[in-house]
């Protein structure tokens, strides 16, 4: 979120050239949560909050970019693009169980929709951009949960399967230690 956001201002600069001030401005507003963010989960009383934080850290940037969404007047932007990053980001970097996962999918969903439809119907010749651009939001959302129930299953797997391999191995230093006994005798 900190380096990436403030990035996006070459993006700015092509495509909405008469919006940077102002997205220049959303994304360092952004960043400076983030910064404020970082700074409170490093706090003792943040272990109570970290899944709220980390769902927190997540829609951070999905706020500001469907913010910049609103700010175009245009439902068929390009920045939903980097609603399809965030949720990556989710999947990729924040590895979060399938229910968070549900939970940040929904509420990127639902900001993306209140950014686009709260600017008055969707004209006849936006529907087109604009439902690709739920379609592509929703896949991606299947993909970000499925792939963290996945990723739990696995991680529960490998637990199981080094509990079982630490508990043969201790089994198998007591048979070589009952061995050795048996050698000494």
């Amino acid at each position: 979120v900190m380096a990436l956001m403030p990035a996006g201002v070459v993006l700015d600069y092509y495509v909405y050239p008469s919006k940077m001030g102002l997205f220049l401005a959303l994304r360092l507003v952004c960043v400076l949560l983030a910064l404020v963010v970082w700074w409170f989960v490093r706090a003792p009383i943040s272990k109570r909050f970290h899944r709220l934080l980390g769902l927190f850290v997540a829609l951070l940037p999905v706020s500001f970019i469907c913010w910049m969404i609103y700010e175009t007047e245009d439902p068929t932007s390009p920045y939903y693009a980097g609603l399809n990053l965030s949720l990556l980001a989710i999947a990729f970097i924040m590895r979060w169980s399938a229910d968070l996962s549900v939970i940040a999918s929904v509420l990127t969903l639902a900001m993306y929709l209140s950014a686009c439809l709260s600017l008055g119907p969707i004209s006849e010749v936006q529907r087109g951009v604009f439902a690709n651009n739920i379609y592509f939001l929703v896949l991606t959302s299947i993909i970000v949960v499925v792939g963290s129930r996945l990723h739990r299953l696995l991680r529960i797997r490998e637990f199981e399967l080094r509990y079982e391999l630490d508990k043969n191995r201790k089994a198998l230093e007591g048979s070589n230690q009952k061995l050795l006994e048996l050698d000494q005798v």
